[in-house]
């Protein structure tokens, strides 16, 4: 039994199940007390344990974050090293492992970083300053407590780019396969007790690996979308498997028994025996170290709880704190543009483009799409102690669902002019979600968006049963920087996406064709049309002014209601070693040191097509080799020295 349902069972939800109390409301209200008090307990248990703790220890690896890659890497190379997993927040809060609770949990700042942007020139027009709001996990699991644990890969030729790029076959799809699988543990059993039986390769899956996959039991409208992608020619098969030309299916979750699990659950938590890994929580790190007249990296200097500390590592200091924080730590160090450092009288260590590169995937609504059936999921009709039953007991209901809940790719005319047309870079994920009384409230506070223009966009359908898509364009052409505010550690930095500033304005005309395509078969698909879908007729308010339907009004609607997917990538970019736009070669190693690699989804040189969350598990997981054969081959090698009895390969 779960501490979820232990919880559940604890309350007597059990016995009240006739009791239809809108139990949502009740957590609504109370969860910033549950956040905070939670983080307080924490935060008292691990300073009080710092006093015992020995600063002088040296580990043979020091990993900075805890998060997707972080945790996947701990458990690797503890096997055989002493190490130290450094993170800046706590442990993962309970109600993180309830799926339907993700939105809520979102913008509290006990879990989530709360990030924004510098003001947009192009985009974020209908947000407040026009800043978009990024969120990033805050605590062991990163990312992966707050995402909506959606397990997508990409595509084969994602991976041949990198390949390409990097000049390394190593990272070409196929000679990653294996490094997926290792991970994995995708529950077949679960698929056959779904309601909706859709493709799976059984080639392309792993099991018996530390991450659990699965598909979610039951879930509203799936099959009536699938017909649709299936009528506008979107073949229905395995998305994680190799695919050409377009793909859709229900969406595959890092869940067990349909509770989230997290890197941290699930490779960190089964190995704590191990007395060679120690995880310092509450620990910021403020800048690696390097030997004097060397650019040798020998530990890390950090705050925690007040005091500034150095903790030294005999083999190598791993950078995994994410596209944000990792740049942001290189820069602190003396590595990075130089002009920017000396704007802040950083001295020069390495002149690298830190920071540079910034990809994201940016999201844009479809919807409401209005229907006439009570078929969709509302959240003050719908929440309710039965719901709540459902998931403690049986791993059902609204509660075990996130957003998206589905997928599809299909390739624009960019991409078949082109002839890239076997490469799809539109991505659209469903949501069965109605028009709940809290939506606008939910996306303003989510998303930054100004909260009278969804009022004005959503109260006249308030209450009415509809679905969402969310269209993103998945190679998108813009590029931006992340930035120093100042030299002091405590700043965030400067996070200038440059949403659709792409020189030939390419992002914007393929995202609006998308727009307009998604819009066309939600309208025309026959499935949808039985149920009597339409767009609802109240145009988005920043844009009223322009035609309702036309290529402007989705133009003024990619524009003004943005919604960042959370796919921060780049920042530290991968390439050959000689080339100026790298930091780190194909063996993740920071060019022009030794001893210091970055290992996390800043590295990817071009942003997957797709959910960035697998791309960075299995970026650990190829590191976690290079790292063990590196050292392996040293003079020094005379075998492991710790092994570990585990399941892992």
């Amino acid at each position: 039994m779960d501490i979820i349902t232990s919880l559940g069972i604890g309350l007597g939800l059990h016995r009240t199940i006739g009791r239809f109390f809108p139990v949502y409301l009740g957590v609504t209200n109370v969860l910033p007390i549950l956040l905070t008090l939670f983080l307080h307990i924490d935060r008292l248990t691990e300073y009080k344990q710092d006093e015992k703790v020995d600063v002088n220890v040296q580990y043979d690896f020091i990993i900075v974050g805890g998060g997707a890659a972080g945790c996947v890497l701990a458990n690797r190379l503890s096997r055989y090293y002493k190490v130290l997993l450094i993170e800046r927040g706590g442990n993962p809060n309970p109600l993180t492992f309830v799926p339907g609770l993700e939105s809520l949990l979102l913008t509290h700042p006990e879990t989530d970083y709360m990030f924004l942007t510098a003001p947009q020139n192009s985009s974020c027009l209908s947000c407040f300053q026009r800043r978009s709001l990024w969120n990033q996990g805050f605590g062991l699991g990163g990312s992966g407590v707050l995402n909506s644990m959606v397990y997508l890969r990409g595509h084969v030729y994602d991976y041949d780019l990198w390949s390409f790029y990097t000049r390394d076959k190593r990272w070409k799809f196929k000679n990653l396969l294996r490094y997926f699988l290792r991970s994995e543990n995708y529950c077949y059993d679960c698929e056959k007790r779904a309601t909706l039986q859709t493709p799976t390769n059984a080639k392309f899956h792993g099991v018996g690996g530390e991450l659990p996959l699965m598909k979610p039991r039951d879930v509203p409208l799936m099959r009536e979308f699938l017909a649709a992608m299936s009528w506008a020619d979107v073949q229905i098969r395995d998305q994680n498997a190799p695919f050409y030309n377009s793909a859709a299916n229900v969406a595959v979750y890092n869940q067990r028994n349909s509770r989230r699990s997290s890197t941290y659950t699930s490779f960190v938590e089964p190995v704590l025996h191990r007395t060679n890994l120690r995880i310092m929580r509450y620990a910021r790190v403020i800048q690696v170290l390097f030997q004097p007249g060397k650019n040798l990296a020998y530990g890390i200097r950090y705050e925690r709880f007040g005091k500034i500390g150095i903790i030294k590592a005999a083999k190598e200091v791993i950078l995994s704190s994410g596209a944000i924080n990792s740049p942001k730590i290189l820069l602190l160090s003396g590595i990075g543009p130089d002009n920017h450092l000396k704007n802040h009288k950083i001295p020069v260590r390495l002149k690298l483009p830190v920071g540079e590169n910034l990809q994201d995937h940016v999201g844009t609504l479809v919807g409401p799409i209005l229907i006439d059936k009570p078929l969709s999921y509302i959240f003050e009709r719908d929440t309710n102690l039965t719901s709540v039953l459902q998931f403690l007991q049986n791993g059902t209901g609204p509660l075990t669902l996130p957003f998206p809940v589905g997928n599809a790719f299909w390739s624009s005319t960019r991409a078949i002019m082109a002839g890239e047309g076997d490469w799809p870079d539109i991505q659209v994920g469903f949501s069965p979600q109605g028009v709940s009384e809290g939506l606008a409230e939910s996306l303003s506070r989510n998303f930054n968006l100004r909260e009278d223009v969804l009022d004005e966009f959503l109260s006249p359908v308030v209450g009415r049963d509809a679905f969402f898509l969310i269209v993103d364009y998945g190679r998108p052409k813009s590029r931006g920087t992340i930035r120093l505010k100042s030299v002091d550690f405590r700043d965030d930095v400067i996070i200038d996406p440059k949403y659709y500033e792409d020189r030939n304005g390419e992002d914007i005309k393929v995202t609006v064709e998308a727009l307009q395509k998604t819009a066309y078969i939600a309208e025309n698909a026959p499935v949808f049309k039985a149920l009597g879908a339409r767009l609802s007729p109240v145009p988005f308010p920043s844009c009223k002014d322009t035609e309702f339907r036309s290529y402007e009004y989705w133009e003024c609607v990619a524009r003004n209601l943005v919604l960042t997917l959370h796919h921060y990538t780049g920042t530290c970019s991968m390439g050959p070693s000689n080339s100026p736009e790298t930091v780190v070669d194909s063996e993740l190693r920071v060019v022009g040191t030794k001893g210091l690699r970055v290992v996390d989804a800043s590295i990817m040189p071009f942003v997957t097509t797709a959910n960035t969350h697998a791309p960075t598990i299995m970026i650990a997981e190829r590191a976690a080799d290079f790292i063990l054969d590196f050292w392996r081959n040293r003079a020094s090698w005379h075998g492991p020295r710790y092994v570990v009895k585990s399941k892992s390969p």
